[in-house]
């Protein structure tokens, strides 16, 4: 009896300097759950929920100053406050054995301040 292919979703892939034991990634997607553009805990607790051994997980959107922020409570990392509350969450999803990728970005012309922190309205 021959045996099934594994389906090309479920093949390991070679990424650069990464093995992937699977090609399904999670996408970034904006969750808007980053009070004060701070990483909550849950965040760790979502992102771990969707890690498995050898996959890969790119995070939400996050913006690298106050003014590239283009939605309110999008995480970021221009503070140490954020970079520390990250910390955590990048913990969890490798403790499942994933990849974790973090997409930082500038929002472009519809960022504004009161998106990207509480100090301004």
């Amino acid at each position: 009896m021959e045996s099934t292919p594994a389906p090309p979703l479920l093949t390991p892939h070679k990424m650069g300097q990464f093995d992937l034991s699977h090609r399904v990634v999670l996408a970034p997607l904006t969750r808007q759950r980053s009070y004060g553009n701070v990483p909550q805990p849950h965040a760790g607790v979502y992102y771990a929920q969707r890690a498995t051994k050898g996959g890969l997980l790119i995070a939400e959107a996050t913006g690298v100053s106050d003014t590239a922020q283009g939605y309110k409570d999008a995480p970021g990392v221009w503070t140490e406050e954020q970079i520390d509350a990250w910390k955590p969450v990048v913990d969890a999803v490798h403790a499942n054995g994933a990849l974790f990728f973090c997409q930082i970005w500038h929002a472009g012309r519809v960022s504004n301040y009161s998106n990207g922190s509480p100090t301004f309205s």
